[in-house]
């Protein structure tokens, strides 16, 4: 907001001051992420933070998560393509129940460009608002993603590294390391059960804690 419009008003008693409802709430996840994340540079930090807050925000009574079930049927429509339309990928989203504004949150957030897309791009990120924790976001990948929940550990690490990418608290020595770890499964199907043995999973559980 340029500095002509912002109110510069003096404040001269508690009268004048008037706290928006979410405030509260919203400085105590930012803090939260802040100490658990450690930043560098808290300021590009804080930038991306609340970009990305802006990007997710929309009024809540046209905003629905969607559930495993909606995105396992999108899923079973779309599987086999590298590429779709995106209108064409809105079309069997909401055909299986999905809410448009809840897609266009997910398009704003993926940041995707041109016509079309890989599926599994914003399937994944619809996935993030069906669970608040991060181990059962990727539990539901194995259900969504799989063939009877299991997956190769390269299908499994394509979709683990597009779930983390926009995630500073995860580490790329992190990623390599359970790319080295999944490599011994030489193209067998796993589970979730298999990837929270991990040793390089349980260390990127830990530091998200």
């Amino acid at each position: 907001m340029p500095p002509a419009a912002m109110d510069l008003e003096p404040i001269y008693c508690a009268e004048q001051i008037s706290v928006p409802p979410d405030l509260a709430d919203i400085l105590k996840a930012y803090t939260k992420e802040v100490v658990r994340r450690q930043p560098e540079d808290v300021y590009e930090f804080s930038a991306i933070y609340f970009a990305n807050l802006a990007n997710v925000s929309g009024p809540a009574e046209d905003t629905v998560p969607p559930t495993v079930k909606q995105l396992k049927d999108v899923y079973s429509k779309v599987a086999g393509k590298v590429s779709i339309g995106l209108d064409d990928f809105v079309g069997v989203c909401t055909g299986a129940g999905v809410s448009q504004p809840t897609i266009e949150q997910t398009f704003r957030l993926g940041e995707f460009a041109g016509e079309s897309v890989n599926p599994k791009e914003p399937l994944v990120l619809l996935l993030t608002m069906t669970d608040a924790s991060f181990l059962g976001i990727v539990t539901s990948l194995f259900e969504v993603f799989g063939d009877d929940d299991k997956l190769t550990g390269a299908e499994f690490l394509h979709l683990f590294k597009y779930l983390t990418a926009k995630d500073t608290s995860v580490r790329a020595e992190s990623v390599a390391a359970m790319e080295a770890e999944l490599n011994a499964f030489e193209g067998k199907k796993i589970g979730f059960r298999e990837v929270n043995d991990l040793a390089s999973f349980a260390e990127i559980i830990d530091a998200g804690m």
